[in-house]
Formats: structure tokens, sequence, C-alpha cells
């Protein structure tokens, strides 16, 4: 009797256990706090050098402008240093046209420029009398006391003047009825060295008499369309300066260009059978070409 007591109130015990026992909870969704977002990007300063059409004589001074600008929102000082770095500069390796540091000064070479300012800057490059024609490649670095150095390039195209002209021969047949040279060249600032350049022209005979000539100067305009170029832009375009020539003229999509035209022509009637000489000695001028045609045929061109 008292073993079947002890054993209901086992049971009584177990059940009442079961029925207060503690629930256990539910699982919780795990909640990812995001990390706060990165500072915003540190600016800088930024430099531009006009780096095309500089042309220069062996043993002349050229003097190329440029601009820098401060876009960070505190005042900085700005050092433009001339540099040469050809063991980590890719064409520099390829290249034995190097503008050296001691060719260069930068006027001025130190800057102190407030919360978004610019100021533009000269770098006068001196080319030694003894270098050879070529493409020349020179580096400034942009150093301040608050941002990181930055590199910046440019280029002078170095042209040594020819001391003798250019002299080309060729022969007229006899009974021949015409005979047209053509010696031209443009007139702009890619191709003159200076507003002075021309090309010294001399057509001789097969006497060696010196034939006459006559000048003309011509006026070529001419226009292009260019659709890809003024696609849409993002919203906040990074500014880039611009220099534009006076020759230039831009408009939304269409960008016309006028440059002048020098031309040195002969027009010899029946002229005598035998060698002719043409010679021609450029005088600050880049490039030119010339025409020779025996016999022309009306409205025809080769």
């Amino acid at each position: 009797m008292l073993a079947a007591v002890s054993v209901l109130i086992m049971v009584l015990l177990v059940g009442a256990m079961i029925t207060n026992a503690i629930p256990v909870p539910e699982p919780v969704e795990t909640v990812l706090i995001r990390p706060p977002p990165p500072p915003p990007e540190k600016k800088g300063v930024d430099a531009r050098i006009i780096s095309y059409d500089n042309f220069a004589k062996s043993g002349e001074t050229i003097s190329i402008e440029g601009k820098v600008h401060n876009d960070g929102n505190s005042e900085i000082t700005v050092e433009l240093v001339p540099v040469m770095r050809e063991e980590e500069e890719y064409w520099y390796k390829y290249s034995e046209n190097v503008i050296k540091p001691g060719w260069v000064s930068v006027s001025p070479s130190e800057i102190d420029l407030g919360a978004q300012e610019s100021t533009k800057f000269v770098i006068s490059v001196s080319i030694p009398s003894d270098v050879k024609s070529g493409y020349y490649s020179g580096m400034i670095a942009i150093r301040t006391d608050k941002y990181p150095e930055r590199i910046e390039h440019y280029s002078v195209q170095v042209y040594k003047p020819l001391e003798e002209p250019i002299v080309t021969e060729f022969c007229v047949v006899a009974n021949s009825s015409k005979l047209v040279v053509t010696v031209k060249w443009n007139k702009d600032e890619k191709n003159l060295i200076s507003t002075e350049g021309t090309v010294d022209v001399h057509l001789f005979d097969p006497d060696e008499n010196e034939i006459s000539q006559k000048t003309k100067v011509m006026t070529h305009i001419s226009g292009y369309v260019n659709v890809f170029e003024y696609v849409p832009r993002p919203p906040k375009p990074i500014p880039v300066p611009v220099w534009e020539s006076e020759g230039e003229i831009a408009s939304a999509n269409v960008r016309v260009h006028e440059h002048g035209q020098q031309a040195v022509i002969y027009q010899i009637e029946n002229p005598a059978s035998g060698t002719w000489k043409l010679e021609m000695k450029p005088e600050d001028v880049m490039h030119f070409n010339y025409d020779i045609v025996v016999n022309p045929v009306e409205n025809v061109k080769i």
C-alpha cells in the first residue's frame, strides 16, 4: 500500500514539472547593423598643362602655360618642380628625348592657393643648341603640404632649321605645252614657328635662268560634326580647363576651323625641254608640300 502511494506521488510530481516547465524561447531573427559609411574622398590639387603644338628651335627658349587648382576646402601651398624619372615612366624607357630638369624653370614655382582657388603658371624650357630634332617629353611634379605628389606631363617638338635648301630636279620633254609648279603651306599656329614663317622658293629652267613667280594667299574654311563627342554628360561633370585658339570657334556640336594658306605658283606656257630645278628652303615652317605637273589636263586632278 505504501509503495503504491509513493508511485502515485512520483507520477503527480513529474506531471507538475512538465506542466510548469519553462518554455523554450523561439528563435529571434538576426538584424545586421550596417557599418558607418566611409568618409568622403579626400580632395586634392588639380593641374593642367598645354602639352600640344609646342614647337621650338634648338637653342631657343619656349614658354608653356599651365593652370593649377585647389579642389580642397582649406588653403594649401603648391610647389611646381621639374623632374625626370626615366626608370619609372614607360615611354621614357623607349625614348632618348627627355627634357632634363636643368633646361626648365617654372614661374611662379611656389603658390599659395585658397580653397577652390586657381592660378596660372608658366614653364620655360631652354632647348640646348646641340640637341637633335624630335619630340621631347617633360614632367612637372605638383607638390603640396597636404596631398600626395602628382605628376603632369608635357612635350616639345624640337627642330633644327635647314642650312641648305631642298632641291628637286625634274625633266620636261620636248614640245610640252605647259608647266605648273606649286609650293604651299598652312599659315596657322600648328605649322608656323613664328608669324613670319615662309618658304623661300626658286625655280630654274634648263639654262639656269630663274623664273618669276606668282604668289597667292588663300583662305580655307572647313567644318565637321562629331555626334559622339557631345553625348549626355553626368549630372555633375568634372570641370576641365579649356584652352581654345582664336582660329577655332566651338558651337553645340559643330566646330569650324579657319586658317590661311600660302602658295607660290608657277604657270609656264611652252616650257623649254630639259632638266629643271626647284629649290625650297623653309623658314619657321614645320610642313609644306609641292606639286610639279607637266602638260596638265583641264579638270583632272592627280
